[in-house]
């Protein structure tokens, strides 16, 4: 039979341990509020701002033009070709050429490959100008000979001159297109500022032009020129000219013989 003193020792105990569960409940209770109350501190996750794409400079056509004028009168060299849709650029008494492809070297030495019709005859012939001396390859015989300075088809592509001079001229020139590589420009350019190249121009009217500018170095790669620029062409005729090599070291010498 237990003793009474035994029971009350147990019961002690009991106690003792129950207190000691209560206790540690509690403190757990008091720290489960504390994280809470933290939380409750702490400020709500936001998503970080975008940072606003910076606006592109609006491009003006007219500066752009004038700029790329200058930078194709610094130029002392560049290769072209010059091709048309249909018949071609009447140059000569009789003779048009409808493709052409050579060099120039600034100041006054242009050297060119060109195929054409003089009369109701299709003709292939190469053309150098040095200053005021011109030669031509005769088309019958292959042999070159001294020529009229005026035969030169190249004039236009004087980069002091007359390409410079070109894209100064265009009129409501406004901006078709951009890109990381190239502007394109379009606009109207009087037949007249192309008289004294191509000799004999329309009095009067306009032709489209439509200008491609490399975007880095702002030099004219190439000019699409639609319209009609001297009596003798068909109507609807395109011109297009590209441009490349810019300062490649290209030299223009003489033809031997």
């Amino acid at each position: 039979m237990p003793r009474p003193n035994d029971d009350r020792s147990a019961a002690r105990s009991a106690r003792r341990c129950f207190a000691a569960v209560r206790a540690r409940l509690a403190a757990l209770a008091l720290i489960a509020l504390f994280a809470a109350a933290l939380a409750a501190c702490e400020p709500a996750a936001t998503e970080p701002t975008p940072t606003p794409e910076p606006t592109p400079t609006p491009v003006n056509p007219a500066a752009l033009l004038a700029e790329s004028g200058d930078a194709m009168n610094a130029l002392q060299s560049f290769r072209f070709r010059l091709a048309h849709n249909k018949e071609g650029t009447p140059l000569a008494d009789g003779l048009t050429v409808s493709d052409a492809q050579g060099a120039v070297v600034s100041p006054d030495r242009i050297s060119v490959d060109f195929s054409g019709t003089f009369g109701n005859f299709g003709i292939r012939s190469s053309v150098v100008t040095i200053g005021a001396d011109s030669y031509m390859t005769n088309p019958l015989t292959g042999e070159w000979e001294s020529v009229s300075a005026s035969v030169s088809p190249l004039a236009f592509f004087d980069p002091q001159n007359g390409v410079g001079a070109m894209m100064r001229s265009v009129k409501n020139p406004t901006l078709a297109s951009s890109s990381d590589a190239a502007f394109v420009v379009e606009g109207a350019l009087a037949a007249s500022v192309l008289a004294p190249i191509l000799g004999g121009a329309a009095t009067d009217g306009d032709v489209r032009a439509e200008l491609t500018i490399a975007a880095e170095s702002l030099l004219l790669e190439k000019a699409v020129i639609t319209g009609r620029v001297t009596d003798d062409e068909a109507d609807g005729l395109i011109r297009t000219i590209s441009l490349w090599d810019f300062d490649a070291g290209i030299s223009i010498e003489p033809p031997s013989g």
